[in-house]
């Protein structure tokens, strides 16, 4: 994930490079119309789904023991001087144990069994941008998106001694397709061609995500 965050980053200068190097020779800066952000989110609703359960399985799934982040990139073009639209492609992963104590709530016959989850989702939406505030190096603005998700779960059973449970398919795939938001109200873009940004809201790009952005 660190590879692909660096491999946008390197993009985003290079796309921009051009506009900032000319724009060093302008007094007043005058925003391009097109975007490029790249970055990542925390606590996405992918992250919630896989603390509930992968697969189904609620009540039985231990707190993820690691969660890299959802990595995105979205390109916005401003059809005027406040609205912007645009799409957006990410991914998230995210890891943990599942835990088989409670003979109570399983009726499986695996009690005792333990085992491990990796959920992979991917997502792809279109996205429109409204600027509250876009004066100069600083814009101020909220957006919505929505589209679709593609949810991955892998994971495997083992029995209390480490023996893998023997079902007719372990480890186990769970694949399914549903339809994803965003809805952030507050972001915060400060600088040139070349700019940080942070955006606040709910949604497939989490409770906050932060990056870089390039205009050109």
């Amino acid at each position: 994930m660190k590879l692909i965050s660096a491999y946008f980053a390197i993009l985003l200068i290079s796309l921009a490079l051009p506009n900032v190097l000319h724009a060093q020779y302008n007094h007043s800066y005058t925003a391009p119309d097109n975007e490029i952000y790249a970055g990542e989110g925390i606590v996405t609703l992918e992250e919630l789904k896989g603390w509930a359960g992968p697969g189904g399985l609620s009540g039985f799934v231990s707190a993820p023991s690691a969660i890299t982040g959802a990595a995105f990139i979205t390109y916005r073009r401003f059809i005027t001087r406040r609205l912007a639209l645009g799409f957006t492609a990410g991914i998230d992963n995210e890891s943990g144990d599942l835990s088989y104590g409670n003979p109570e709530q399983n009726a499986t016959g695996l009690e005792g069994t333990t085992g491990h989850y990796n959920v992979h989702s991917y997502t792809l939406a279109a996205e429109a941008l409204f600027a509250y505030v876009k004066k100069g190096r600083f814009m101020f603005y909220g957006y919505g998106g929505a589209g679709a998700t593609i949810f991955k779960d892998d994971y495997t059973l083992y029995y209390g001694n480490g023996t893998p449970v023997t079902l007719p398919s372990n480890p186990y795939t769970y694949n399914h397709t549903y339809f994803n938001c965003q809805i952030s109200p507050i972001g915060i873009r400060f600088g040139g061609n070349v700019a940080g940004y942070i955006e606040m809201g709910f949604g497939y790009k989490g409770l906050i995500c932060a990056g870089l952005s390039a205009r050109f």
